[in-house]
């Protein structure tokens, strides 16, 4: 019934390879909201240098607050970059939920390998005691999936609730062009 060294070794294999997935999946989310943000920091720099050079040109349009239009825009965009930022973290959300199912289905798949070795020696008792450790196990790999997919059914519906909220405040500001 022990783990042979071939076993220990698949599966440290195995919860590298997914801790390093969602590693990975952390430094591109991460690298993609730096990459938003500093789109978003660049727009507003240049925001500001077009009214600097208002003021030095000595135009009175440089202390006056922005048109209308360009108030419109700036929600536009901003509601856009919201979206954005919601689909990057909802895709991250998605993929982390995907390394973790995927790391708990080769745990499980080890237990049961573990299962089967032990029922071989086992006497009538004992396999009974087995067969209901392996629907334990399949009942919580089961809950486990439930779970995680009513997490990622959750954060489909924020993104899509984040999606209309951002096309109707873009929408609005057309109108009052």
């Amino acid at each position: 019934m022990y783990l042979s060294p071939t076993d220990l070794q698949k599966a440290r294999h195995a919860a590298l390879d997914h801790l390093q997935a969602a590693s990975l999946v952390m430094i591109e989310t991460a690298g993609r909201l730096a990459g938003l943000s500093l789109e978003a920091s660049r727009r507003v720099l240049d925001e500001g240098h077009q009214q600097l050079d208002g003021l030095i040109a000595g135009s009175p349009s440089g202390l006056e607050p922005p048109p209308l239009s360009r108030l419109v825009s700036w929600r536009s965009e901003s509601a856009g970059q919201l979206r954005e930022a919601i689909e990057i973290i909802g895709d991250a959300h998605q993929r982390m939920l995907e390394a973790t199912r995927e790391q708990v289905a080769s745990f499980d798949q080890l237990l049961m390998r573990q299962m089967d070795r032990a029922a071989l020696s086992a006497d009538p008792a004992g396999e009974v005691a087995i067969d209901h450790v392996r629907n334990t196990i399949r009942q919580a790999e089961a809950g486990f999936n439930e779970l995680t997919d009513a997490a990622a059914r959750s954060a489909d519906m924020l993104e899509e609730q984040v999606r209309q909220v951002s096309e109707a405040l873009s929408s609005d500001g057309t109108k009052a062009d």
